[in-house]
């Protein structure tokens, strides 16, 4: 009990010294969890969160009733977690600022695929096998979710396409880019991307949602699947 109890202590005089700055999207929703979650070890959790909704924005914005399917996650927890951005503010803001809360940060506006492509390649920097990502925006193209789609073990992926309409739902998202990567490869769509594509397209059609663009990323490197014509 005490050594978590030290921990926590540490973990906050770390990040006033530092800013948060190069701290994992993990480490930073744990700082947050230890205001909800009063006692243990809460860093399984927070990455458990993360692995399942994609980034700190992705849990920030998740719905309560997909926060509870995570074990570890009670109806307390997740009310706090979809007070998303004040709550992030809240946390960090104080631990930054010594009590002052700082101002909740805009949703991003991700109008083209340069703006979606710049801000998906840091989640893919660090991956080594596919990962197949969901960026929900609003009909003023600003973010309303992040997700993971699906994971594969190294250089192919399998989606699941009601799984991808139900995430992408759950979201209330206009709508939808996709994105995966190319872990060992270039950043150029094969045929199998191509009927991905369609298939995606198609599948979020029939609940209303567009798919504006799929990208393929590799490294720091992205094609947009519109920009080569596959999107009208």
């Amino acid at each position: 009990m005490a050594g978590h109890s030290g921990h926590r202590q540490r973990r906050r005089e770390l990040y006033r010294r530092s800013g948060g700055e190069g701290w994992s999207d993990a480490e930073l929703l744990e700082l947050m969890l230890f205001r909800i979650i009063p006692r243990g070890d809460v860093y399984p959790l927070a990455q458990r969160l993360v692995d399942r909704f994609g980034s700190l924005e992705g849990v920030l914005t998740a719905r309560a009733e997909e926060l509870r399917e995570e074990r570890g996650v009670g109806e307390k927890t997740a009310e706090f977690l979809t007070s998303a951005r004040e709550a992030l503010a809240g946390e960090l803001g104080e631990a930054e600022n010594g009590g002052d809360t700082a101002v909740p940060p805009e949703r991003p506006r991700l109008s083209g695929p340069h703006e979606a492509g710049s801000f998906l390649i840091p989640y893919f920097l660090a991956r080594r096998e596919e990962a197949v990502y969901l960026i929900g925006l609003d009909g003023e193209y600003r973010l309303t979710g992040l997700r993971i789609a699906a994971l594969g073990g190294g250089d192919s992926v399998s989606v699941d396409m009601e799984e991808v309409v139900r995430i992408s739902e759950a979201m209330c998202p206009r709508y939808i880019v996709a994105a995966h990567n190319h872990p060992s490869g270039i950043a150029l769509p094969s045929a199998a991307d191509e009927r991905a594509t369609r298939m995606l397209r198609d599948a979020l059609g029939a609940v209303g949602i567009t798919l504006l663009d799929h990208l393929v990323v590799s490294g720091d490197d992205f094609v947009s699947l519109r920009e080569n014509g596959l999107l009208p």
